[in-house]
């Protein structure tokens, strides 16, 4: 009883209610949007027939003197039907108007009842957001969480304010403030240069010109003082948007990361956890932890975490990586040195077909800790977890997608994945390889789970352009040696895949942490490598631990894998009274409006991406995510929504609002209308134009859905 309870009250917060809300915010949004042309055409004289709710045949409904009030059959869009007025009824260049009609009346009296529809849907968007800032809603908090590595935040150069040293810095950090951002930008001078939350720092770059540079002012804490800094930045291309290559900042409390990515893991954390403190030092804020984590020796460290009012302390292993400014390449060499810049470049690349395609990579500029540059594609990259002496470790799965292919076979976090269709210890490579080899038709795969190996049958499925099992590994630091690459100091010595290593200069090893604590402690020193393979120990000697060879700064130590979430950082907004409130109000609309604007200038000039936009089942997805979270946090959404209506309604296309209007104005500068020919073409035109429209953003929403739905 219990269970089911519980059950309805899952399906009521995550599905019912939403969708409700939506379904209610979508009529308000149609209502108020038609109602705009309803009051003004009755001002102005004109004869309003109907006034409807969703399209095609009519339902139910109420007469009022002369006009129909009612609901139709499709529950989509809405429209007043004037005297006069025929969308789909070619016009007669001599037809005669009655005088109530809608063509009677003056072009002014026209223009009005046209663009009060819009003006409604500002009023709408306005008015919920006055109510928003009245009540306070929480936003991303306008704070760095992170830096790409070569994009602009991370060359930056911040001067700082105070005339103290050092008086300038390279890179934005983590915990960094943003405080204003001057520049050549309409949405700038329109809504100010003080930045509120994160959303305006992604906005302005999302919508900037490519060329634009940037002033940021930036607060830092540094030994307990607040330093203020000054840099200037571009912008970046990537991934079909500009960016400067700042990451959203995250709190110190979990999320539920089933919840959010639709995985199954076997984290210990759970969502509301808060972290207070690791190893017994105080944790505050999120990028602390980056700073304890640069101190990690690899011993196991103790999480400190508030659950439920209660201290809970959790034992934690240290994961060990590459660090940020080591790179081991596919054939073998090791490239030591900063990221200092990344492009898009079309490159020519074979196909399994024989053939060449060019496709999109990165191509990234890295300079050189020993002097210099060089330039790296990323599919020149060793894209695994960890290479210690050209030696990878085996792969343990961490995550599993909710309803992949992997899930519906069987396996589980945990699973060490032993053999893939006869490929013994994949790589996370090979594995990609291997699902575009076998495709739906299906392959087994061998795992170890409870010291038992089990075999499973997985059909990949594709996703994101990519045939895909559903599972997200890391390393298990089981000494095994899953995979060699070729012109390592492994390969040379002879040392085989599938081997157990046991011993480092007859140092006992049990894990890959033993394995670079011992070679740690053999810098320069000859190294002798003690393995069992197919039942028999053997040894390998690698002359000498030079730099080439091996370095343990080249490694780091980490606590939270990706089986973590970290809730965002938030900062609540909330203005002192009604004149603060309305002063806010307009300005979050002006802003939603040139935003909207400018995301269609970046569609039309290619800057961004046409399958990153949505249609109605697109919308409909996000209102009823966003509608789980809280009532204020829908109500901002339908404000942004409203507010983008408005801008659509009013473009310059016929049949919408802005086409009407555009009709309107040339009929006043040519002292009558257009023809009624040149009229009823626009009009087909305009309609043909706006169901091709509809039928691509519906079918990047249905693509997007079906590849969330595995």
């Amino acid at each position: 009883m219990d269970i089911l309870a519980f059950d309805i009250v899952s399906i009521w917060t995550r599905y019912v209610w939403p969708i409700l809300l939506f379904i209610v915010g979508l009529g308000l949004m149609i209502f108020v949007h038609e109602l705009g042309h309803c009051l003004v055409a009755k001002l102005v004289g004109i004869r309003v027939e109907r006034f409807a709710l969703g399209m095609g045949p009519r339902l139910f409904g109420i007469k009022r003197g002369e006009t129909d009030y009612c609901f139709c059959a499709v529950p989509l869009g809405g429209y007043v039907k004037m005297l006069g007025q025929e969308d789909f009824k070619p016009l007669k260049d001599d037809e005669k108007p009655d005088p109530r009609s809608y063509q009677s009346k003056s072009v002014g009296a026209r223009f009005a009842v046209i663009s009060a529809g819009v003006v409604m849907n500002l009023i709408l968007a306005a008015v919920l957001f006055i109510i928003i800032g009245l009540v306070g809603k929480d936003f991303l908090a306008p704070v760095v969480g992170g830096v790409s590595p070569g994009d602009p935040a991370s060359q930056a150069r911040i001067v700082w304010q105070d005339g103290q040293e050092p008086s300038q810095s390279t890179g934005f950090k983590p915990g960094d403030k943003i405080l204003k951002i001057e520049g050549d930008s309409i949405l700038l001078w329109v809504c100010g240069n003080e930045i509120e939350s994160f959303q305006d720092v992604a906005m302005t770059a999302a919508l900037a010109d490519p060329d634009n540079t940037y002033t940021f002012t930036i607060e830092r804490e540094i030994d307990g003082r607040k330093r203020i800094g000054k840099t200037e930045i571009k912008v970046k291309p990537g991934g079909g948007m500009f960016r400067f290559g700042v990451a959203r900042p995250a709190d110190t409390t979990f999320d539920d990361i089933e919840e959010l990515d639709d995985v199954i893991t076997a984290t210990p954390y759970r969502k509301n956890d808060r972290i207070v403190a690791i190893n017994g030092e105080k944790i505050e804020k999120s990028w602390q932890i980056d700073e304890i984590e640069k101190r990690l020796t690899g011993k196991p460290v103790t999480v400190s975490i508030l659950r439920e009012e209660k201290t809970v302390e959790i034992a934690v292993q240290p994961y060990l990586s590459v660090a940020e400014n080591v790179h081991f390449l596919k054939d073998g060499t090791i490239v030591r040195g900063e990221i200092i810049d990344r492009n898009e470049i079309d490159v020519e690349r074979p196909q399994d077909d024989g053939k060449t395609k060019k496709v999109r990579l990165n191509e990234f500029t890295i300079r050189l800790a020993g002097g210099g540059t060089r330039k790296i594609l990323q599919d020149e990259f060793d894209t695994g977890q960890l290479r210690i002496l050209g030696m990878a470790p085996p792969l343990r799965v961490l995550m599993v997608d909710d309803g992949s292919p992997a899930h519906k076979a069987g396996i589980m976090p945990g699973d060490i994945i032993l053999d893939y269709e006869g490929e013994k210890t994949p790589t996370n490579e090979q594995i990609i390889e291997i699902n575009k080899r076998i495709k739906a038709n299906g392959g087994e795969i061998t795992v170890r789970r409870d010291g038992q190996e089990k075999k499973f049958t997985v059909k990949p499925k594709k996703r994101n352009g990519k045939f895909l099992i559903g599972t997200r590994c890391v390393a298990d630091y089981t000494p095994v040696v899953a995979t060699v690459m070729s012109g390592t100091p492994a390969e040379k010595a002879g040392i085989p895949s599938e081997s157990l290593i046991t011993a480092v200069n007859d140092v006992k090893v049990a894990s890959w942490i033993d394995v670079y604590d011992a070679l740690k402690e053999l810098s320069g020193k000859k190294v002798t490598i003690t393995y069992l393979h197919d039942g028999q120990e053997k040894k390998a000697e690698i002359a000498k631990l030079d730099e080439y060879v091996f370095r343990s700064e080249d490694y780091s130590f980490g606590i939270f894998t990706g089986d973590a979430a970290f809730k965002a950082l938030m900062v609540k907004i909330k203005q002192d009274g009604v004149a603060d409130s309305l002063v806010w109000g307009g300005r979050v609309t002006a802003k939603l409006v040139l935003a909207s604007y400018m995301s269609l200038r970046s569609l039309i000039r290619g800057w961004a991406p046409v399958d990153q936009t949505a249609g109605p089942i697109g919308i409909g997805a996000i209102a009823v995510r966003v509608g789980r979270r809280s009532f204020i946090d829908f109500l901002y959404f339908l404000g942004f929504i409203s507010a983008a209506i408005a801008v659509f309604n009013f473009l310059p296309i016929p049949v919408v609002d802005g086409g009407h209007a555009v009709f309107l104005i040339i009929e006043k500068i040519r002292g009558r209308p257009l023809s009624a020919k040149v009229m009823n073409t626009v009009q087909i035109v305009g309609w043909v134009l706006l169901l091709s429209l509809i039928v691509l953003v519906t079918w990047n929403d249905i693509t997007r859905l079906l590849e969330r739905l595995w």
